[in-house]
């Protein structure tokens, strides 16, 4: 099972790779020049996470986050 989690970004700026996200892979892009096929498949994976049904949380405690995610989790 894959549930994304977007804590702090929006899922739509992860699916189409723009915002802050852009300025991320373009420096992989330059990190990894010998393995530009490495970042390629991180794009896809990102858009293809991003694409899947997921929460959404623009901010507030990260604890707060966790702690849902374990109720959800375990009850």
């Amino acid at each position: 099972m894959v549930w994304p989690i977007f804590y702090k970004v929006d899922p739509s700026d992860v699916r189409h790779q723009r915002g802050t996200f852009s300025k991320a892979l373009a420096e992989h892009e330059h990190r990894f020049e010998d393995d530009k096929n490495k970042v390629l498949r991180w794009r896809e994976a990102l858009s293809e996470a991003a694409n899947l049904s997921g929460w959404h949380f623009p901010g507030g405690y990260i604890m707060h986050l966790i702690l849902l995610i374990a109720i959800c989790l375990f009850f």
